[in-house]
């Protein structure tokens, strides 16, 4: 194919906005497409940036839930984390979840702190999954992902006038694979800290078939859309722990 100069102009125009954008602003052009090494400064700044983009859209606030400060105390007693001190947020949503942003910042929901009978076991479970995927590097390999996806989408929708929709399905499905290698990665991490926290690791294990049972109601439904695989990863855990 061969690109005429108003193609040339329109992508020269969507590089010159991505390599402002916000992300790009944070990290720079190499960084942000994984060309150099993040390190733990460009993360935290990083997930600031993120936290701060959600904030706009949603009410976030400091998490102020007792038994949140208590599990997080006692895992960086026992621990020794790439960062100094997590910080754990709350969003103001009925959704039931958490998510780990780059740099430490972890966020959990009203739905997830505020669910009936969520026994301490399984709240230390779920954060002790979301230090795991800041500790293994896949939040930091997310912001990569999401740069590259975000230039290749922009790029490819203007070269070939359109969505590019077998290419973007493609990224879709590499993206899936890697969170649920992700996932299983995370629940290994976080057996080891719980254990090493004197928390049950079955704590994990039992939220995760309360949400089994629960996959059809919409305030579970992020929950499954941003932890895939929930049948892997009970099986995989209850081989781990030989029950």
């Amino acid at each position: 194919m061969i690109l005429g100069w108003r193609e040339i102009f329109l992508i020269a125009v969507v590089v010159a906005i991505l390599f402002y954008s916000r992300s790009f602003r944070v990290l720079g052009v190499k960084k942000s497409l994984g060309m150099e090494p993040i390190t733990p400064e460009d993360e935290t700044r990083v997930g600031k940036s993120w936290l701060s983009e959600i904030a706009e859209k949603q009410q976030v606030a400091t998490e102020q839930d007792p038994r949140v400060a208590k599990i997080m105390g006692v895992f960086h007693q026992v621990a020794k984390f790439r960062f100094n001190q997590y910080q754990v947020f709350r969003l103001h949503s009925s959704e039931i979840n958490a998510m780990a942003l780059p740099g430490a910042h972890l966020l959990t929901t009203d739905g997830l702190i505020e669910l009936p009978e969520l026994s301490e076991d399984q709240l230390a479970g779920i954060l002790a999954h979301e230090i795991g995927h800041v500790e293994l590097g896949h939040s930091r390999n997310a912001v990569i992902q999401k740069n590259r996806t975000e230039a290749l989408k922009s790029l490819l929708s203007v070269v070939t006038r359109g969505a590019a929709k077998n290419v973007l399905m493609l990224e879709h499905l590499a993206k899936l694979g890697i969170s649920r290698k992700s996932e299983l990665e995370a629940d290994e991490f976080a057996v080891q800290l719980l254990s090493r926290a004197g928390y049950s690791p079955l704590g994990l294990i039992t939220f995760l078939e309360r949400a089994q049972e629960m996959e059809g109601l919409p305030e579970w439904l992020t929950f499954f859309s941003t932890h895939p695989a929930t049948r892997d990863r009970i099986q995989r855990l209850n081989e781990k722990l030989s029950i």
